[in-house]
């Protein structure tokens, strides 16, 4: 366990970040000598603002800034995941730029989204200020998911471009991020398992100069269950289950990847990581044993957590879209195949997107007998 991976000083930070406004600043202006108008790039704002932020909100005086571990993974699943989601756009015939705007949004409202989601579901004491502190971890991932798909349906409209065009490119992004979060998880110690004396059990450590009320775990075996003391110093072992989701992630990545490569149709790749995902998100859930996943109800062996839910949940509708694309791909299988396809014939929102993209893509002989019959 290493919540915290690094502390920096704070004004060596801000030195840095003021230096490398004003050398953005000269970059701008020696780009736009020659121009008539002075254009200046958004980095100098994104750098001055950071630079703003750490002087008017460090704690104490001039305390060292900590670089969370789950932080960093956070921010390395984003950073690999556009470069992912890139690549398969170019793939699928989504220019480049539109691919870009639709992913920054998507990621940011699946962090708003999963916050929100923990933020209602985690029983522990909080107050609104703890819903902005992402980096000290705290997501829900089906939050994360349910924010990011309504932000994509929305730019995809918004675009003309086809959602289930969109939604093969940014699947694997997504599972790739899991994967890479998870490790961050592991780092913080949350989202910890049941005991057990699996070979493979964990321990996670008590009081500690990287972790003063000790790990997640730790405080749980100590003071909700009495197992152990508060000199021990360590928890009990407990399942990884970190680090198992950690696997069915960059598992599930590698299994969409097989299947962009021999898909028969789009959505295909993103059916197989709604219904993978919620099958093996159901079953981690049954050896977690933190309160974060607020557990909604237990029947009999079950525990019926909130990603429990909604991983059945969002299986059985994965389930029901993959019999209706394999009917429409049969009934059409020329035009189930978007990413062969001109780019913003339609935008497919559902089964009513689909038949408008249908009537997009009609043939010329269709087309102009539906016009006649119109005069």
């Amino acid at each position: 366990m290493r919540p915290i991976l690094v502390n920096i000083p704070s004004k060596a930070l801000l030195a840095l970040l003021i230096v490398a406004t004003l050398v953005s600043i000269g970059v701008d202006l020696w780009k736009g000598r020659k121009a008539s108008k002075l254009s200046l790039s958004s980095t100098p704002l994104y750098l001055g603002g950071g630079a703003l932020l750490l002087y008017l909100f460090k704690s104490g005086p001039w305390t060292p800034v900590p670089i969370y571990a789950y932080g960093v993974m956070l921010g390395t699943s984003l950073v690999l995941g556009w470069f992912v989601a890139m690549r398969l756009a170019r793939e699928d015939g989504i220019p480049e730029q539109e691919a870009g705007t639709i992913y920054m949004w998507t990621a940011v409202w699946a962090i708003i989204g999963s916050r929100i989601l923990w933020f209602f579901t985690d029983p522990g004491p909080k107050n609104f200020v703890d819903l902005f502190k992402v980096w000290q971890g705290g997501l829900v991932a089906y939050g994360g998911m349910i924010g990011g798909f309504l932000a994509s349906w929305y730019n995809c409209r918004k675009r003309g471009i086809e959602l289930l065009r969109w939604a093969d490119v940014s699947a694997p992004s997504v599972v790739l991020g899991t994967g890479i979060t998870r490790i961050g998880c592991f780092l913080f110690g949350c989202d910890f398992g049941r005991v057990s004396d699996v070979p493979w059990a964990v321990t996670f450590p008590g009081r500690s100069e990287l972790a003063e009320n000790g790990s997640p775990a730790w405080q749980k075996h100590v003071f909700e269950l009495h197992q152990l003391s508060e000199s021990a110093a360590r928890s009990l072992p407990v399942h990884p289950t970190q680090i198992y989701e950690s696997l069915v992630g960059l598992g599930l990545f590698g299994l969409l990847m097989l299947i962009r490569h021999y898909r028969r149709f789009s959505g295909q790749v993103f059916v197989g990581w709604v219904v993978g995902y919620g099958v093996l998100r159901s079953l981690i859930e049954q050896f977690r044993d933190d309160a974060d996943r607020g557990v909604a109800a237990v029947v009999g062996p079950l525990q019926l957590s909130t990603s429990t839910i909604i991983g059945l949940g969002s299986t059985v509708l994965g389930l029901g879209l993959l019999a209706w694309l394999v009917r429409r791909a049969r009934r059409d299988p020329e035009h189930a195949r978007l990413w062969e396809l001109p780019l913003g014939l339609a935008t497919a929102g559902g089964p009513s997107g689909a038949a408008a993209t249908d009537a997009g893509h009609a043939s010329p002989k269709v087309a102009g007998a539906k016009r006649r019959k119109r005069r």
